[in-house]
């Protein structure tokens, strides 16, 4: 019966470790801007953001993670290409850029959230990606 929770098991906690991740790199930016904040301040705002980046990345997520289960993709750089897309077309809806346009910021945020979002769906892939559509058949004994 266990057997049958891995897999589902460690696609959540890929899930969860690429969000995090990106909850304590956004957490860690928002401290080294506002020299302020402390270390008990930090674990509450990557908590917090990690919060922030599984709302805004799951519905994408579950549309993408079992077309690619499904086909089998154990590769890097298709994870990596959607973490990019998806975190940098997130970032510029949050932010409001659509709205009013500044080109320079958003270019910027748009890269410098993209390499987030690589970084992000490497850990995803370290976790769970690399076993993409591997099922283990059991076969019982008589």
């Amino acid at each position: 019966m266990l057997v049958g929770l891995r897999k589902p098991i460690r696609l959540l906690w890929g899930y969860v470790a690429a969000c995090a991740l990106m909850g304590f790199v956004l957490a860690s930016v928002a401290a080294w801007t506002v020299p302020e904040t402390a270390a008990p301040e930090l674990f509450v705002l990557t908590i917090a953001l990690t919060k922030v980046a599984m709302i805004v990345s799951i519905l994408p997520t579950l549309v993408v993670i079992p077309i690619l289960e499904w086909r089998g993709m154990r590769r890097w750089y298709g994870y990596a290409i959607f973490g990019a897309i998806l975190s940098a077309v997130a970032s510029i809806l949050i932010s409001g850029g659509i709205e009013r346009p500044h080109t320079l910021n958003l270019i910027t945020i748009a890269v410098c959230f993209a390499f987030l979002g690589a970084g992000s769906a490497t850990v995803y892939w370290w976790i769970a990606g690399r076993f993409a559509g591997r099922c283990r058949v059991l076969s019982e004994t008589e």
